[in-house]
């Protein structure tokens, strides 16, 4: 296990063995940390400048850390299951937003790694993809809070007369690869019943 007070002596006073500590936990709790995020420069400096102590530490918890040196961030990866429990309607939307946004990636339509998407798009490919309507505005809005929780979206004030814009962040890739979009579509999309929907989760 990594010795926080001897690395925080490495940093000749700038940091704690405590600051350590709190940056591995936000990684922990978080998922994602973004240097450019308002409370993230740090623990991603920290993070960075120790990855093999750091990537030790998680491997005590079956999950490994990955660094996005290009966007500027870190996110941790269970190795043995997808992540944070989800509800079923995070699930359909976690999904729909991976599929957004690697086609935005092949329209080259990604700004430092970002997309956006309006509320009029995502109801129209809720409805391609689903083949039915989407939650209603607030409903989405709290989906989209929790996923900004582990850093796969956020909601941003809209240019036009709609409510607010979804950003599909980076880290969505990491999070949802390969084995968890199989995972997440055999749940999300082929689940049809919505009596059970507030219920269901996926681990």
């Amino acid at each position: 296990m990594a010795n926080w007070d001897r690395i925080a002596e490495q940093s000749n006073g700038m940091y704690v063995a405590s600051d350590y500590q709190q940056a591995a936990y936000k990684l922990m709790m978080e998922q994602t940390i973004y240097a450019g995020d308002r409370s993230g420069r740090i623990p991603f400096e920290l993070i960075t400048r120790h990855l093999g102590s750091f990537r030790d530490v998680f491997e005590q918890f079956g999950m490994s850390i990955t660094h996005n040196p290009h966007h500027g961030y870190v996110v941790a990866i269970p190795k043995h299951a997808f992540g944070a429990r989800m509800r079923l309607e995070e699930t359909r939307l976690a999904l729909l937003l991976r599929r957004i946004y690697d086609d935005r990636v092949n329209a080259l339509e990604v700004v430092d790694g970002e997309t956006f998407v309006t509320m009029i798009d995502l109801e129209q490919d809720y409805r391609k993809y689903f083949a039915r309507a989407m939650p209603d505005r607030a409903d989405i809005r709290g989906l989209i809070r929790s996923l900004k929780r582990n850093g796969m979206a956020r909601e941003i004030d809209a240019e036009d007369d709609q409510p607010f814009q979804i950003v599909i962040r980076p880290a969505i890739t990491d999070i949802l690869g390969e084995t968890a979009l199989l995972q997440l579509a055999a749940y999300g999309i082929e689940k049809d019943d919505d009596a059970t929907e507030a219920d269901d989760e996926v681990s």
